[in-house]
C-alpha cells in the first residue's frame, strides 16, 4: 500500500508540474517578447513547442518505458526538466529558449503518459474515475499557485522565468520520491494485462469521440490561457498586468471547481456529469466573448474555470466506458488527441490572431465546445442503440 500510495503522489506531482509550466504563459507573453526583442506571436509560437514537446513525449513513453525501464524513463525525464528549468533562468538566447521549452514539454508529456498509466493500472472502478479527476484537481492547485507567483515577480521586477525556477524545485522533490519507490507494481499489473486481454485494444465511436472530443476541448482551453490577458486588456482599454488577472481567476476557480468534483463524480456517472459541464462551458465561453462589462468578465471566468476543473482526465473516464476493458492503447490515444490540442492551440490561434485579430479567435471557442456537445450526443445514442441488441 505504501508503494501504491507513493505512485499515486508522482502522478499527482507530474500533472502539477506540467501544470507549473503551461498554466502561466498567458501571462508570460509581454514580458518574455520585451525581454527577447521579439513579437507576441513569436513567443506565442514556443508554447508549441512546449505542448508539441508534450505531445511527442506521450507518444514515446509507450515505447520507451518497455525499453529503458518506467521507474529509469521517469527519473530521466525529471532530471531533464530541472536542468532545463535552470537554463531558462539564465538564458539570454531565444534559441536556448526553444530548446528548453521543447525538452520540458517533452519529458513532461513522458511525466504525464506515465501519470495516467499509474493510475489506470493500480486503481479500477469508480476509485480509478475519482483518481483521473483529482490529478485534474492537482493541475488545478498548481494553476492557481504559480500565476500568483508569476504575478509576484513580473510586480517587483525579478525574472520573468522565477516562477518556472520554482516549478523546478517540485521537480527536484518529484525525483526524491521516485528514487524511493518500487514501480514493480505496475509491471505487474501490465503483466496482468497481457494475460487477461492479450493486449488487444477495442475501438469504436465512443471512445474516438473522447479522444476528438479532448483534442477540441484543449484547443479551446488553451486558446483562452493564451490569449485571454491580450484579449481583456484590448477590449476593455486597460493595462496587460490588470487583465493577466484573469488566467488566476480561472485557476482559482478550477482548484474549487476539482474540489467539487471530486466528490461529485464519485456519487454520479460520468457521462452525466461529462455533459453537463461540457454544456457549461459552451454557455459560458459564449457569454465571456461577447460581454461588454469589465466586472462581468471576472464572474465568467470564474463559472468556466469552475466547470473545466476536470475536463482532462474527465475525458479519459468518460472513454473508456465504452470499453469493456480499457486497455494503455485506449488512454494514450486520449492522451495524445488532448497533448495535440494543446499543442496546437497556440500555433493556430497565433496565426489567425495576425490576421484577423484577438476577437476572433476567442470566438471560435465556444464553437469546438458545440462540435464536441454533438458527438457526445452521437455516441451516447449509439450505445444506447448498442444495448437494445
Amino acid at each position: 500500500m505504501k508503494h501504491k500510495l507513493l505512485l499515486t503522489l508522482i502522478s499527482f506531482l507530474a500533472n502539477f508540474i506540467m501544470a507549473g509550466f503551461a498554466s502561466q504563459f498567458g501571462m508570460l507573453i509581454e514580458p518574455i517578447a520585451q525581454c527577447f526583442h521579439a513579437d507576441v506571436s513569436t513567443i506565442a509560437f514556443i508554447f508549441s513547442l512546449l505542448n508539441g514537446g508534450a505531445l511527442v513525449g506521450t507518444i514515446l513513453a509507450f515505447f520507451l518505458i518497455d525499453i529503458i525501464g518506467i521507474k529509469r524513463i521517469t527519473l530521466l525525464s525529471y532530471i531533464l526538466i530541472v536542468v532545463c528549468t535552470l537554463m531558462l533562468y539564465f538564458t539570454n538566447s531565444l534559441i536556448v529558449l526553444d530548446i528548453c521549452m521543447s525538452l520540458i514539454g517533452l519529458c513532461g508529456g513522458v511525466g504525464l503518459c506515465i501519470a495516467g498509466t499509474i493510475v489506470v493500472s493500480i486503481w479500477q472502478n469508480r476509485v480509478q474515475s475519482t483518481m483521473l479527476v483529482v490529478q485534474d484537481a492537482t493541475f488545478n492547485i498548481a494553476g492557481v499557485i504559480f500565476p500568483l507567483i508569476t504575478t509576484y515577480a513580473l510586480t517587483h521586477s525579478l525574472s520573468w522565468a522565477s516562477s518556472y525556477l520554482t516549478v523546478g524545485l517540485i521537480a527536484v522533490l518529484t525525483l526524491v520520491i521516485i528514487l524511493v519507490t518500487n514501480f514493480d507494481l505496475i509491471i505487474t499489473s501490465k503483466e496482468v494485462e497481457k494475460q487477461n486481454n492479450n493486449q488487444k485494444s477495442e475501438w469504436n465511436f465512443g471512445i474516438l469521440s473522447a479522444g476528438i472530443g479532448l483534442f477540441l476541448a484543449m484547443l479551446a482551453l488553451y486558446t483562452f490561457l493564451t490569449w485571454a490577458p491580450l484579449f481583456v486588456s484590448q477590449k476593455f482599454t486597460i493595462s496587460f498586468e490588470d487583465a493577466g488577472n484573469i488566467i488566476t481567476q480561472y485557476w482559482a476557480a478550477a482548484l474549487i471547481g476539482a474540489l467539487v468534483s471530486t466528490a461529485i463524480v464519485s456519487r454520479v456517472k460520468i457521462h452525466h456529469f461529462f455533459m453537463t459541464i461540457i454544456l457549461l462551458a459552451f454557455v459560458i465561453t459564449i457569454a465571456i466573448v461577447n460581454t461588454q462589462d469589465l466586472n462581468h468578465i471576472s464572474y465568467f471566468t470564474y463559472g468556466y474555470g469552475f466547470v473545466c476543473s476536470a475536463l482532462y482526465n474527465s475525458f479519459v473516464a468518460y472513454g473508456v466506458t465504452f470499453v469493456k476493458n480499457a486497455s494503455s492503447k485506449n488512454v494514450s490515444f486520449i492522451l495524445v488527441s488532448g497533448s495535440a490540442g494543446a499543442m496546437f492551440s497556440p500555433a493556430i490561434s497565433s496565426l489567425f490572431q495576425e490576421y484577423f485579430g484577438t476577437q476572433i479567435i476567442m470566438n471560435a471557442i465556444p464553437v469546438f465546445y458545440a462540435v464536441i456537445i454533438v458527438m457526445l450526443v452521437i455516441s451516447q445514442l449509439l450505445k444506447r442503440k448498442n444495448n437494445l441488441k
